[in-house]
């Protein structure tokens, strides 16, 4: 087992660093962890396994405090023929080093814990600056061993500070020309990534255990496409607007053709055009235009026009492509915020209130481009005003609808349909077992990495993502607490700083000290860091959807924005 998270759904290896240290480190004291490395180059000749045995095993060692055997981080290649580290990161060492600091915490002063986390911090920061200068040096010198070393160093860089307190530390980030960062960049290529669509990477510096997360994702998209050729200027595969397809192979269907002269009509008179599927007497799929009013509730679509599920320059769709459009319409479970009477007082009588499904009032009504954007060259006039009040559109509907194919294809189970399931709604997210890929997904989605949809994501205040039999509410995507209130209070504990608990403690009689435990559900998963790594991809999610100049537009009542 191993304490850093990779996806669950991938077939890409795991990197595994080479164990080319030759000389053991042995714990004599902080003076003279800076002199080992001089020991050590003199007995390897070589700087990679000198940095290895000095910065890998010797911080190891000396945050465990207790000397550590190289064969015990060692492991075997897949060719079975050399030794080498997971860069992972064994769990046990978690285990022990955070069994080590608990104690210490426990049994000592509050003076004497601080005089060995003081310590060990010089140490941890030595290192880092060591870890820093060498990772640029890198670059120049050609060495895949050495780099992959140094990456190995930095998750343990960022597994020390966690254990130490990171918010007292500085934890080393991704750089743009940091070669650990670059042979991470190369691993995601080189496994069929566009390099234009990860200039997103560098735009976001993350802790390295992140980004090694990110880079073991398969490419979120469906369609075979070679990006071999792209740089980080240009992608070179096609993404030129083609005909949608159908929702399976073979199949004819009908084109459903929006009355193009009512949606120009809607336009034409400053109005936002919405539709509604309906059926006629004889049972043939129609589409009915009416203009917003701002009483309207309706759902924006927001999709990946490459994706041809949706995008169309004729005003028309394939009548099975508006089929699952209405389909996944239907679905969608009706907020909280807006109920009615009747929803509440079928909750309160629910025998079970928090295992009901939460009731659905269709959002019948939507808007889409490809139906409300006048696509004839003949009116580009309209077409551009139409243009100009998409602003208003996200920002005014109920929910964004968020279609992309390699997220829609995404299995990532779903939640029992209770209401109310541990305190807040579920909704049908994704399990909880399943959040850290569900965010990472979504985050190097293609969806994301379109300028235009991403400012429909900014402007929305609700956005849902449709994965394969679940739907990810952007705002609900964090564990499901259901341990009870033991677990609650345990957790509200845990967030009070180190320091202050370890002071209060002090007032204490000896005796009635309590002991500091880390929380359940940290010490108890298989995957220890698999909350932070996901805590950090969501932030990084939020902060790209939260643009302060579009706050304030977005949250200005509608009516408002119609009346100026």
């Amino acid at each position: 087992m191993s304490c850093f998270p990779y996806p669950r759904d991938t077939d890409v290896e795991a990197i595994r660093v080479p164990l080319i240290a030759r000389i053991q480190y042995s714990i004599t004291g902080q003076t003279d962890f800076s002199d080992f490395f001089k020991r050590a180059l003199d007995a390897s000749h070589s700087l990679a396994s000198a940095i290895q045995s000095w910065l890998f095993f010797g911080l190891a060692s000396e945050a465990l405090g207790r000397n550590i055997r190289h064969e015990e981080f060692e492991g075997a290649d897949l060719d079975g023929l050399h030794t080498s580290i997971d860069l992972r990161i064994p769990e046990w060492y978690w285990r022990e080093l955070k069994a080590r600091w608990d104690e210490l915490d426990d049994s000592l002063t509050a003076a004497e814990f601080e005089a060995k986390r003081t310590q060990l911090k010089k140490i941890y920061e030595s290192a880092q600056i060591v870890v820093i200068y060498i990772d640029l040096l890198a670059n120049s010198l050609d060495d895949n061993k050495l780099t992959g070393i140094l990456l190995s160093i930095h998750m343990l860089l960022y597994l020390v500070a966690y254990v130490l307190d990171s918010n007292t530390l500085k934890v080393t980030q991704t750089t743009t020309s940091s070669a650990s960062t670059k042979l991470l960049k190369r691993r995601m290529v080189k496994n069929g990534w566009c390099e234009k669509r990860l200039n997103f990477l560098d735009a976001s510096p993350m802790f390295y255990p992140a980004f090694y997360f990110l880079s073991s994702l398969k490419p979120p998209r469906i369609n075979a496409e070679d990006h071999s050729s792209c740089s980080s200027d240009r992608c070179l595969v096609t993404s030129k607007l083609s005909k949608p397809l159908h929702r399976t192979d073979g199949c004819l269907c009908e084109d459903v053709v929006v009355p193009v002269d009512r949606v120009y009509t809607i336009v034409a008179s400053g109005g936002i055009p919405l539709v509604r599927i309906t059926r006629s007497p004889l049972g043939k799929m129609e589409l009915e235009v009416v203009p917003y009013t701002p009483s309207s509730r309706f759902i924006a679509i927001s999709h990946v026009w490459v994706d041809q599920q949706f995008g169309s320059a004729q005003n028309c769709l394939p009548k099975c492509q508006v089929g699952y459009l209405e389909e996944m319409l239907s679905s969608l479970p009706t907020s909280m915020d807006d109920w009615g009477l009747r929803e509440w007082v079928a909750y309160w009588r629910s025998c079970r209130p928090g295992e009901i499904a939460p009731p659905s009032r269709a959002y019948e009504y939507f808007w889409l481009d490809s139906f409300c954007i006048p696509q004839a060259v003949e009116n580009a006039d309209l077409r551009s005003k139409a243009i100009e009040s998409m602003n208003l559109i996200y920002a005014a509907a109920s929910h964004t609808f968020v279609f992309d194919k390699g997220l829609q294809a995404l299995d990532a189970g779903r939640r029992p349909a209770s209401l109310a399931h541990g305190g807040r709604p579920t909704y049908y997210n994704p399990q909880d077992e399943n959040l850290l890929d569900v965010v990472a997904y979504i985050y190097a989605s293609n969806w994301m990495g379109r300028a235009w949809t991403l400012q429909e994501g900014i402007l929305s205040g609700r956005i849902v993502l449709p994965l394969h039999g679940s739907l990810a509410y952007l705002k609900l995507l964090r564990p499901h607490y259901d341990g009870g209130s033991g677990d609650f209070w345990e957790y509200l504990v845990t967030r009070i700083p180190k320091d202050f608990r370890r002071s209060a403690r002090e007032l204490l009689p000896r005796r009635s000290k309590p002991k500091t435990s880390v929380g359940k559900r940290l010490q108890d998963e298989s995957e220890p860091f698999c909350g932070p790594v996901r805590h950090q991809l969501l932030t990084h999610l939020k902060n790209s959807l939260h643009v302060q100049e579009y706050k304030d537009y977005a949250r200005t009542p509608v009516s408002c924005l119609f009346d100026s």
